[in-house]
């Protein structure tokens, strides 16, 4: 039975014993005012707020405060959207350690064993290098991906910065990345890249196989990265999802 019934009764005794000339309007003022009659002019949609009693029904329009919670509720909303997307694509790489969700941001960990691997996923997040976040045992930043900040957590990450600069015969680090000059390089595209020489601030250049143009690592690295030497196992070259060409927001 609707639950308004038994007011609506109550208000058209109440109407029909009070003194008026139009006993009708009477009984419709009153349920208009007791917000038993739909109005076409008005929205579907009623406002609730808090009170001692409990939620009561508003004509009031919404205060900054109510906004900014509505807002982050929605943002709470597609972070968690955002995070189940992204544990759904790293589950399938041997890195992977979890996806947490804090509030509208993400906290993305992962267990690094080569530099490509941590490269690839900054590329992915848009996270820039942070060399103030290193610590003995992890490495992190801050990048986003679908509009929803994330802090990477790159575990082992300055153990395998250590172990590539002792392998490397000629060793330069950039971007938190460490590169051996003396071995030629392949870019996400398969193109393989040589050490020819340096710029006047000492910035290493590079040449395309097969091509006289020289290009700053920093360049090659932007347009073309991750880099790895090119003896490294296709596993570990590239990571899978920058080889499909996603990339990520810029940060």
């Amino acid at each position: 039975m609707n639950s308004n019934l038994p007011r609506a009764t109550q208000l058209v005794r109440e109407a029909i014993s009070a003194p008026s000339s139009d006993t009708a309007a009477a009984v419709v003022q009153a349920l208009n005012a007791a917000g038993l009659l739909a109005d076409p002019e008005r929205s579907y949609g009623m406002l609730l707020r808090r009170t001692p009693s409990g939620w009561t029904p508003s004509d009031q329009p919404l205060t900054e405060l109510e906004e900014q919670a509505l807002a982050w509720d929605a943002s709470c909303q597609h972070a968690r959207q955002v995070a189940t997307t992204v544990e759904a694509l790293l589950k399938g790489s041997p890195e992977f350690l979890r996806v947490q969700v804090d509030g509208d941001r993400l906290i993305v960990s992962l267990h690094i064993t080569d530099q490509a691997q941590w490269a690839g996923w900054r590329q992915y997040f848009a996270v820039q290098h942070e060399p103030n976040r290193k610590l003995p045992h992890v490495q992190a930043g801050e990048g986003y991906r679908d509009g929803v900040r994330v802090t990477l957590l790159g575990y082992d990450m300055p153990q395998a910065q250590a172990d590539a600069a002792a392998r490397a015969k000629q060793p330069y680090e950039f971007d938190g990345i460490v590169y051996d000059l003396a071995r030629p390089l392949r870019d996400a595209n398969g193109g393989i890249w040589h050490h020819q020489g340096e710029r006047e601030d000492g910035m290493p250049l590079l040449s395309l196989a097969g091509r006289m143009e020289r290009c700053s690592l920093a360049n090659t690295v932007w347009q073309a990265g991750p880099l790895t030497p090119v003896s490294d196992t296709p596993s570990t070259q590239v990571n899978p999802v920058i080889e499909q060409g996603v990339g990520g927001e810029a940060a």
